[in-house]
């Protein structure tokens, strides 16, 4: 993907929506095919032990953004570059899965990857914390992961952040263990088809706006420092483009 349609991305739905006579904006052109797998790049792995580790699952074909990012380009880059600017110790990690239309195979992939993460980790960096943070088919991965950590390892993981989480919409598959819900903020917007209602596209890649960034942010660092927020599920929010404005 050329940097150019990146910036595309970042910047058309960075922006507050101005079409005030369509029920859905148009997608910006990016020439991302949606359901091609992303490259995995073992070399993204960071080494050794960190304080604070967050796991970030990408959604369905996201790229990374065009100046090193690891994470996905509307989710994970910025909520991991927001993160370790504002809390020292902070670092992310990349699900290793291709996070393409293969969602079984590529599923299994993920929720192994995560549990294997999580466990090696909190054995080898016994004061090490986690958080989960999943977007899209990156959330489905989460739910999967979770039902496969170990009890024991609960206490270490203090938040969990999803964004576009289809279990809001559809409740398929497992839910969270309550003990994870208790640490859990779940980022929908108003109009999303995925996690909300209706059969716009759009809405669902608006997460990389400052609202959704900026909240995640300041709950994840809560958790690392000991004072965690209570959990949410919110469906819109105050600043965030809304479904409705177009109405």
């Amino acid at each position: 993907m050329h940097t150019t349609n990146i910036l595309k991305v970042v910047l058309a739905l960075g922006q507050l929506v101005s079409a005030q006579d369509a029920e859905c904006p148009d997608l910006p052109e990016t020439g991302i095919e949606i359901g091609e797998p992303v490259p995995i790049n073992p070399g993204d792995i960071p080494p050794g032990c960190s304080d604070f580790e967050v796991l970030v699952a990408r959604g369905t074909s996201e790229p990374n953004f065009a100046d090193g990012g690891k994470f996905g380009v509307i989710v994970g880059d910025p909520v991991v570059s927001n993160l370790t600017e504002i809390l020292p110790g902070s670092r992310g990690y990349p699900v290793q899965y291709p996070a393409s239309s293969s969602i079984i195979i590529g599923g299994i992939r993920g929720r192994r990857d995560v549990v294997n993460r999580i466990v090696s980790q909190a054995e080898a960096c016994p004061d090490q914390t986690f958080a989960l943070v999943g977007y899209s088919q990156g959330a489905t991965i989460m739910h999967r992961a979770a039902r496969d950590i170990p009890e024991a390892l609960y206490d270490r993981i203090v938040a969990l952040a999803m964004f576009g989480d289809p279990y809001l919409r559809y409740s398929f598959g497992d839910d969270f263990p309550a003990p994870l819900r208790e640490k859990l903020l779940q980022n929908c917007a108003e109009g999303d088809a995925t996690c909300d209602q209706g059969s716009c596209v759009f809405w669902h890649l608006t997460y990389i706006r400052p609202v959704w960034i900026d909240r995640t942010v300041e709950f994840l660092a809560a958790a690392f420092q000991g004072n965690p927020l209570p959990p949410s599920t919110t469906i819109g929010l105050p600043g965030a483009p809304q479904a409705t404005d177009l109405s």
